[in-house]
């Protein structure tokens, strides 16, 4: 109960500040690997979230390297880490049974980058293990781009 109020306030909160977003891309993963989206972004602060649904087994560790282009050039980059820190979550459920670990939901990572220009945007992205799991049970893992 207490993690469903929980779950409800931080939604409100979310809500009602201005430091959440609107979605506005999103690049989907179900693996590691690389991928990409185009959107259409304003100039200033973009943040990211993660929403996963995954298990694995042992330590490991998750990132997104992500790159922004604007006319064909790079114009900001960061590193996000969907395990690690989650400032804002959403419907999230974490499991950490021994060896065995399990997230689910929506979060935001402690990652943002600024544009000094809004326009058509490329974000491309690869999510990668390291060190990987000794199991990795992926359903998701879509980085999501608000505004």
């Amino acid at each position: 109960m207490r993690s469903l109020l929980l779950a409800v306030l931080g939604s409100c909160v979310c809500a009602v500040s201005s430091g959440c977003g609107k979605e506005v891309g999103r690049v989907p993963f179900v693996g590691e690997g690389a991928a990409e989206a185009s959107v259409a972004l304003e100039a200033g602060q973009v943040s990211f979230w993660t929403d996963v649904e995954l298990e694995f087994d042992g330590e490991g560790g998750l990132t997104y390297s992500i790159e922004l282009f604007q006319n064909g050039s790079a114009v900001a980059n960061t590193v996000c880490n969907p395990l690690g820190n989650i400032n804002v979550k959403t419907g999230w459920v974490s499991t950490d049974l021994g060896a065995a670990h399990s997230r689910r939901g929506n979060g935001k990572m402690s990652c943002n980058v600024l544009l000094s220009q809004a326009g058509a945007t490329t974000i491309k992205a690869s999510l990668v293990w390291n060190p990987k799991p000794t199991r990795v049970a992926l359903k998701r893992a879509d980085l999501v781009v608000k505004q």
